[in-house]
């Protein structure tokens, strides 16, 4: 991959800025374990290379394992990038995997109809250890970055995946992350960055979202799970509930001793949403296909249809946050 980003003949270098917010790219070992330590800059001086294909420019942004990072970070992220959006030619966000697919969702709705790449990448096993993924995740980065290709997406293990298709799958493989519900929008094959994706183009002016409500749950259906839950979610304020229903969006009705559909009507009436998915990785809620599901459509229980748990997350956070404008 390095040799084919050296042979690419610019007549013009590109601009690309890096955001750095810490993750497993950028760890350390210490007494207590693995712990961000190195800058964005400390990342890039390790593919000196980069700099005679394009002008980097780096923005230390945060440093943190990304298990601690919350929609207020997905701001700053968004805000970064949108401050910086006539400046720059794309964007590389340095990311810790475990949270990735939930911030990539998030900058995918935030930054809407975005005019040029942001490309999330991290890496299984931190920067300038041996038999580390960084150097492979990174140039994947900057290949995206620098093709032009508009829109976020998540750059790892040779994929390019949409930014709101994106899921960690494997806590240990180098090949983390699966397209969901999508294809991928690229791969990287035979010394080549193939796009292969047809959903590029902005369909409008670039807009910032940058209102979120962060009362919104979710709520996982497992057997004997008690109706009390949901309950609690809507007492404590909460304006949304993303429910993890079984398969096609199962959730249990009047045959089950925890007939959840008592509940829909009680949160409706409070005004908190709801909205199901599926706990299935793959294929996306079909709530016509069964009674149960029927009625809970019937019941104002809304249909999350193929987005994942993460995108449908953000996407609501974000509508609910827009609403009080």
């Amino acid at each position: 991959m390095g040799t084919c980003l050296l042979e690419r003949i610019i007549m013009e270098k590109k601009k690309i800025l890096v955001i750095a917010t810490g993750g497993t790219i950028a760890s350390r070992p210490t007494p207590d374990g693995l712990m961000p330590a190195l800058s964005g800059e400390d990342l890039l001086a390790l593919l000196p290379e980069l700099g005679k294909v394009c002008d980097v420019d780096c923005r230390e942004l945060l440093q943190l394992d990304s298990t601690n990072l919350s929609p207020r970070h997905w701001i700053l992220m968004a805000k970064a990038v949108a401050e910086n959006r006539e400046k720059y030619d794309g964007f590389v966000i340095t990311h810790g995997t475990d949270t990735m697919a939930y911030s990539a969702s998030a900058l995918y709705y935030m930054l809407e109809n975005m005019d040029k790449p942001v490309i999330l990448t991290g890496s299984m096993v931190p920067a300038g250890e041996t038999g580390s993924d960084a150097d492979g995740n990174l140039l994947l980065a900057f290949e995206a970055a620098l093709s032009g290709h508009p829109g976020v997406y998540i750059a790892f293990g040779n994929k390019i995946i949409y930014g709101n298709d994106g899921r960690k799958l494997s806590s240990d493989e180098m090949a983390a992350f699966g397209n969901i519900n999508r294809p991928l929008a690229g791969s990287f094959s035979d010394g080549q960055l193939i796009w292969q994706g047809d959903d590029f183009l902005p369909k409008g002016p670039f807009q910032l979202h940058d209102r979120l409500d962060r009362r919104v749950g979710v709520l996982k259906i497992v057997p004997g799970l008690p109706p009390s839950m949901l309950k609690h979610f809507v007492n404590d304020g909460y304006r949304a509930v993303i429910i993890e229903g079984y398969g096609t969006g199962g959730i249990p009705d009047q045959e089950s001793e925890n007939n959840f559909l008592p509940l829909f009507t009680y949160a409706k009436n409070h005004g908190c949403r709801l909205i199901c998915t599926t706990q299935c990785t793959y294929g996306g809620v079909y709530m016509d296909h069964y009674e149960m599901g029927v009625r809970a459509l019937r019941l104002g229980v809304e249909s999350g249809g193929k987005l994942t748990t993460e995108a449908l997350l953000a996407k609501v956070m974000i509508e609910l946050g827009e609403a009080e404008r």
